[in-house]
């Protein structure tokens, strides 16, 4: 089985998310608006790839540690600023310390949902449905209502402290998985 293909999608679904995303100004002592993204496995697949297994999601800094390298420190995600919601799994805690990323937590992501037909728009006789931590591989229509087991929407809200430094930081939003 080949690799996952991951693509980043925007809150419909309707325009691929491959530039650096630009969470705008925050003011300390303020939250950010809240952004929606869709990751999905093989978007529109004709083929299998392999399904994500054990999925987290957490942010890095721009060489991938964990923002507290002298001369590299990057506060959002040293100090975890960021809150992460996992829509696809119904979750409602994005003001809640659970959803907090970063430095010292990632996040367990997933779906509730179910892909119910293939590439070619033929139904599968028995609906796909992932497990625990799990994002599929399977073939599909790229129909998000079709194709639910395939992707996990997030919501995501910067929180920024009073004592925040002023100036532009850098990162990367991060999905850890393995596949076989």
């Amino acid at each position: 089985m080949t690799q996952p293909i991951i693509t980043w999608m925007n809150a419909t679904h309707s325009k691929e998310i491959t530039a650096p995303f630009d969470y705008g100004v925050i003011d300390a002592d303020t939250k950010s608006s809240i952004h929606i993204f869709n990751v999905w496995n093989n978007r529109n697949g004709a083929t299998d790839v392999s399904k994500m297994e054990d999925c987290t999601f957490t942010t890095r800094d721009m060489s991938g540690g964990t923002g507290d390298t002298v001369g590299n420190e990057v506060e959002v995600v040293k100090n975890n600023w960021f809150h992460v919601q996992v829509d696809s799994l119904g979750e409602t805690d994005l003001d809640q310390e659970s959803s907090r990323v970063g430095k010292t937590f990632s996040k367990p992501i997933g779906t509730t949902g179910k892909t119910t037909k293939d590439y070619t728009g033929k139904a599968y006789e028995t609906p796909m449905a992932p497990g625990v931590k799990e994002i599929l591989g399977v073939s599909n229509n790229g129909n998000p209502q079709e194709a639910a087991g395939n992707y996990v929407t997030l919501s995501i809200q910067c929180e920024v402290p009073l004592n925040a430094r002023s100036g532009k930081q850098q990162f990367k939003k991060r999905i850890s998985y393995r596949y076989v």
